[in-house]
């Protein structure tokens, strides 16, 4: 009969334990300690409190506050308490299990009004102790005329508060489990990139929730087959990943590749995978690492590259426009006249008598008002011709510094530091100031446009200048893509151009303008990125340069 009832005691104990266990949660522990520990004891009444730093909450709280650690839970569950002054005491400070028969203080778990009705009180109170340390109290209330608090009952509550104590330690390790798993997962929502696993001999894929999303498969699949992972891939970017995989795989180099990705629905994703290989505890190779959706990054990109295109098809128009209307204009006048004059020279012919002389009149204002029309667009074709030059004293210093002056908003607009380096013994030198601006000018557009599209160091470029030999020169250096060896020996011709929408007119006419003034002008190599442009022009200019132009 011993037998039976120890092993009916073990089993109580053993489902108790059970019950405990298995939750996952502060409250969840707390609310099964607090069931089993009534059903078990015969209490009527009970709380269970933890605590952090000894500090306990005074008042029931039904959600749990992770950030403080702390939780209450009472039957019956809408009671008000007050851990008793020396319940705290005794059981918090010095872990001791604490009874006490009271009559005069009545229940701590029944509102004041109530209380008086009570008989006598019977009080058990634990520690919940982990590691030394006190994280909680078990609480309960019984009538005194019961026999409820039992050696045999305190020792089980006793058992029960153990396992409770270790039950809550290893739901704070799954609370903190969970709160980090939530955070890396909101991380990558945020990030827009997945983890994931490739094992290379079973071809099984396994990936984070952003991850599946990224890639528009399944997310309650997991792991996935290499072939469901496969279809996911455009066509056209299929072979080039497959072929990037196989030599990653061949020389278990690090991956990277971007590709695009088709969902169910139509949609297409742009990704870039990276990773490195690894061996998993079953021996087998793994590449593991992010898969990052840059579908917005290339939208934003797309937009720009089409707001540029756009742009420089605007500004081309409005420079055609601007052409047009200046030719309209200028060439509107001297059109007018020759069809008024043609006109009257008719009819001087068309008279009974032909008035010869006036005919011949009318025909040679035609003549001359053709003329002037020939005129007028020779001039507007200026900056392709050679054009005389008006030489005099000008100090060159101040000629650069003034095109870097109205250079120096676009400059600064596309992140381009200016650096100069002028020489100040530099002499005046007998040159035409506006023609020498015109190169200068062309030199320092075509730097900052060498520059735009540079990331990753810095966007400088330097002016300088520099006299010897009886020759002034001028440099503009830059730190862009620099030129193509196939370029070179072209990048003076006329129509020749590096530049996507460029006219291959800028460096011809740099180069007429030089020769005009008896300098040259050359490209130089940088010793590390870039290029620089120089061209020299002799200080003084001989008179027979002087009466040619």
């Amino acid at each position: 009969m011993q037998l039976e009832n120890e092993a009916h005691y073990l089993e109580r104990i053993a489902k108790a334990f059970r019950l405990i266990s298995k939750e996952i949660s502060y409250g969840g522990v707390a609310s099964a300690l607090l069931g089993v520990a009534i059903e078990y004891s015969g209490a009527v009444r009970g709380a269970v409190l933890l605590s952090e730093g000894g500090e306990l909450l005074a008042k029931a709280n039904a959600s749990f506050p992770r950030e403080k650690a702390q939780v209450i839970v009472m039957y019956p569950p809408d009671s008000e308490f007050r851990l008793p002054a020396d319940c705290s005491e005794r059981v918090l400070r010095r872990q001791e299990t604490f009874i006490r028969h009271d009559r005069r203080r009545g229940s701590a778990l029944l509102p004041r009004t109530a209380r008086s009705a009570e008989g006598d009180m019977t009080v058990l109170c634990l520690p919940l102790i982990h590691q030394d340390q006190t994280i909680g109290v078990l609480y309960l209330e019984a009538e005194r005329d019961r026999e409820t608090f039992t050696a045999g009952c305190v020792s089980m509550m006793s058992l029960l508060a153990s396992q409770a104590a270790v039950s809550f330690e290893s739901a704070q390790l799954f609370e903190a489990l969970r709160e980090t798993t939530m955070w890396m997962v909101k991380g990558q929502q945020i990030a827009r990139m997945g983890s994931y696993r490739w094992n290379t001999s079973t071809l099984l894929w396994r990936g984070s929730r952003e991850c599946h999303r990224i890639l528009g498969l399944d997310p309650n699949v997991n792991p996935v087959p290499f072939q469901a992972f496969r279809n996911r891939i455009h066509s056209d970017d299929l072979p080039a990943l497959e072929q990037a995989l196989a030599e990653a795989v061949s020389t278990q180099s690090p991956f990277s590749h971007a590709y695009r990705v088709v969902h169910k629905d139509g949609a297409t994703f742009h990704v870039i995978a990276v990773g490195k290989f690894d061996v998993s505890p079953s021996g087998d190779v793994e590449l593991e690492g992010i898969i990052s959706d840059v579908t917005e990054q290339k939208a934003a990109e797309q937009a720009l590259t089409d707001a540029r295109a756009e742009l420089a098809r605007t500004a081309r128009l409005a420079s055609v426009g601007e052409l047009a209307g200046s030719i309209v204009h200028e060439v509107n006048q001297p059109l007018t006249g020759i069809i008024t004059n043609a006109e009257a020279c008719i009819r001087w012919l068309a008279r009974d008598r032909a008035d010869l002389d006036e005919a011949r009149n009318s025909a040679l204002r035609v003549i001359e008002q053709g003329r002037r029309a020939s005129k007028v667009i020779s001039g507007l074709g200026t900056l392709v011709r050679d054009a005389p030059l008006q030489f005099a004293e000008i100090q060159i210093n101040d000629a650069v510094e003034e095109i870097l002056l109205l250079s120096k908003r676009q400059l600064q607009r596309t992140g381009i530091r200016l650096e100069t380096d002028l020489d100040p013994s530099m002499p005046e030198i007998e040159a035409d100031r506006v023609q020498l601006q015109q190169v200068i000018l062309n030199l320092v557009r075509n730097a900052a446009d060498a520059m735009a599209g540079i990331d990753g160091r810095a966007r400088i470029l330097k002016a300088s200048t520099s006299v010897a030999d009886g020759h002034a020169s001028v440099t503009v250096a830059d730190t862009g893509v620099g030129i193509e060896p196939a370029s070179e020996p072209h990048l003076f011709d006329a129509l020749y151009t590096t530049k996507d929408e460029g006219l291959g007119l800028g460096l011809s006419i740099s180069r007429k303008i030089v020769a005009a003034h008896g300098g040259r002008i050359w490209l130089e190599k940088n010793t590390t990125q870039g290029a620089t442009f120089t061209f020299a022009l002799p200080v003084r200019q001989t008179s027979e340069l002087s009466e040619n132009n």
